[in-house]
């Protein structure tokens, strides 16, 4: 018996060793043998992970011998490898051929990725339908190394800020925006269901364009019809509803009175549990927001064109429809074959917005003082009127579901562009080209 359980007994503490032993490893590109440094090596089915260090080696604790492991790196195909008995595992990435021949804009050409010297970033439109954003900068954050894309606020139809590596010290730290070569200011102008590649330029190569792509250049291409097709529609619609995830812990009406009694000998509140007034869910509302878009695409034996419009609506989640935004885009393509070798293409974009506004940002914005305010003070007095903050130690502060009804601020703007073209090919490698 005794022997039984001894067998049992190191069965299982060889299983358990089995299970718990430690894998190292170096992952290197295939053709040349470098290491790749930041490759990521997961354990099939679990979340068990890590990266490679600058020398292309990981190690990973806990992994049983019939764990597989896979090893996967931005333009390489991914490899899974079956751990087994081996405690040191070596992985040769295969450069992925689609990737390399994928076609990159680049100065006032195009490039093979694969012949590209320069710090070339591309999105494409699978990337940004499956994001599906708002605006056309939310499709890049996260999505491009050396890139940084903040929001100015939370509010509807608010603009980002976009660094490409960084800042500068010309003034200016904005990257240059190019539509089709057509310049634009703000990339809200633009669709993102309409956009079918970003490219990112974000080195010295960007010198090509002049010193306005100091900072960087993001070259953007619409969709485009094809010559010999039939006109096609395309229709998208969606509504979604928008809260707030989380609201600040603050003291109730309650809480607030005994705390007030307490730092104030003769100040006294009297309240009850149930009575007072959670600001925070006075401003905040569950806003709606609908889009609607509506392509065309098509073409003829020497023509192609495509076309889109498109309209969103969207109510803040704070103030609701006081902090409402509206879009209005709409985009035109055309190219047409004069001569074998000469190509005519006009586009055109058109933006229309408009945007309530409520104060944001510091103090004197909607949540400065619904985070602020006395919880014993009522919406209404009794009235009806809006009440109004008369106790001395907010004397910074106003009543929020006033301010926001009594707050009548819209910016409006429309912008109109663009852009004619010629190309001319002439003998084998020569294009000229006239905008």
């Amino acid at each position: 018996m005794n022997k039984l359980f001894i067998n049992i007994s190191v069965a299982l503490l060889a299983s358990t060793i089995a299970f718990a032993q430690q894998v190292s490893g170096t992952v290197t590109e295939a053709d040349s043998g470098a290491p790749l440094p930041g490759a990521t090596v997961l354990v099939k089915g679990t979340d068990i992970g890590t990266t490679t260090d600058f020398d292309g080696m990981f190690q990973l604790a806990g992994v049983s011998s019939d764990a597989t492991l896979v090893i996967s790196y931005i333009g390489f195909e991914t490899q899974e490898v079956a751990v087994g008995n081996s405690t040191n595992v070596s992985v040769s990435l295969i450069t992925t051929a689609d990737a390399l021949d994928e076609i990159v804009v680049i100065g006032y050409g195009s490039q093979r990725k694969k012949e590209v010297t320069g710090a070339v970033s591309v999105i494409d439109s699978k990337t940004i339908q499956k994001l599906n954003p708002v605006r056309a900068e939310q499709a890049l954050q996260g999505q491009v190394p050396g890139v940084s894309i903040t929001s100015q606020s939370g509010s509807p139809g608010s603009g980002f800020n976009i660094r490409i590596r960084g800042i500068t010290t010309n003034g200016d730290n904005s990257p240059l925006i190019l539509v089709d070569g057509n310049r634009i200011v703000d990339l809200n102008a633009i669709n993102p269901n309409d956009i079918a590649t970003i490219n990112i330029i974000k080195d010295a190569t960007a010198g090509v364009y002049g010193v306005q792509a100091a900072n960087g250049v993001i070259l953007i291409t619409s969709k485009s019809g094809g010559k010999n097709t039939d006109l096609t529609f395309q229709l998208s619609s969606y509504t979604a509803l928008q809260a707030t995830s989380k609201k600040l812990d603050l003291m109730n009406a309650f809480d607030f009175a005994q705390y007030v009694n307490d730092a104030a000998d003769q100040t006294k509140f009297y309240v009850y549990p149930q009575q007072g007034t959670d600001w925070q869910d006075e401003v905040f509302e569950v806003a709606p927001m609908t889009e609607v878009n509506l392509s065309g695409y098509g073409g003829g034996e020497k023509s192609s064109y495509s076309f889109g419009v498109s309209y969103l609506d969207q109510d803040g989640i704070v103030g609701g429809s006081s902090n409402n935004y509206e879009r209005i885009t709409a985009r035109m393509n055309y190219k047409y074959d004069i001569l074998e070798n000469l190509e005519l293409s006009a586009n055109a974009f058109y933006f229309e917005g408009s945007k309530q506004n409520l104060a944001e940002n510091g103090i004197g914005a909607v949540l400065y003082n619904a985070v602020n305010l006395n919880p014993t003070m009522s919406v209404y007095d009794e009235n009806g009127d809006y009440a109004l903050a008369n106790d001395v130690s907010q004397i910074e502060l106003i009543n929020p579901v006033a301010q926001i009804a009594n707050t009548y601020n819209t910016s409006r703007g429309s912008r109109l562009s663009g852009i004619f073209g010629l190309e001319y090919n002439f003998w084998s490698n020569f294009t000229a080209t006239s905008k």
